[in-house]
């Protein structure tokens, strides 16, 4: 692995450090795919420490929507306002502070943050329907195999 091709996200349901896996349990990505000449250690210490103000909170889920090039993605959009956007907004500050290469910008057109949960297959989230958030995952990939490097929970 680089010394990147990591991103920050939510899960839906808890996973464990160590877990693998290659097919996305649902889940919200709070920045997408970034590389970063730090540890992944320094990496959740930073993270630990932007977020310390941000505690756990239930995402709601709202309307379903398509995203993509051709609108072939169906995801279920979160409910606005929602505290994941001050947790992406402290990330991404962390991030580009550290240096990060950011992929989602380095195309002209950067589309302003909007959490959603991708569905997979049939598997999405309903209208109305929410979770616990208590804890950011640092993922790390290598080839298709995505591992869930590190998480850092949010204070109580």
């Amino acid at each position: 692995m680089l010394p990147g091709d990591r991103l920050v996200c939510v899960f839906v349901e808890s996973l464990a450090v160590g877990s693998r896996f290659t097919a996305w349990p649902l889940h919200v990505t709070i920045v997408p795919w970034f590389r970063l000449a730090l540890s992944s250690d320094d990496v959740l210490m930073g993270l630990q420490k932007v977020t310390a103000s941000i505690h756990p909170f239930t995402v709601v889920m709202d309307d379903d929507a398509r995203f993509g090039r051709h609108k072939q993605k169906l995801v279920n959009l979160v409910s606005l306002p929602s505290p994941l956007n001050s947790v992406e907004q402290a990330v991404r500050k962390f991030l580009k502070a550290s240096g990060a290469w950011l992929v989602d910008e380095t195309t002209k057109r950067r589309l302003p943050y909007r959490p959603h949960v991708t569905a997979q297959g049939n598997e999405g989230l309903q209208r109305s329907a929410g979770f616990w958030c208590e804890k950011l995952y640092l993922i790390e990939q290598l080839g298709s195999a995505k591992t869930v490097a590190g998480i850092v929970g949010l204070t109580q």
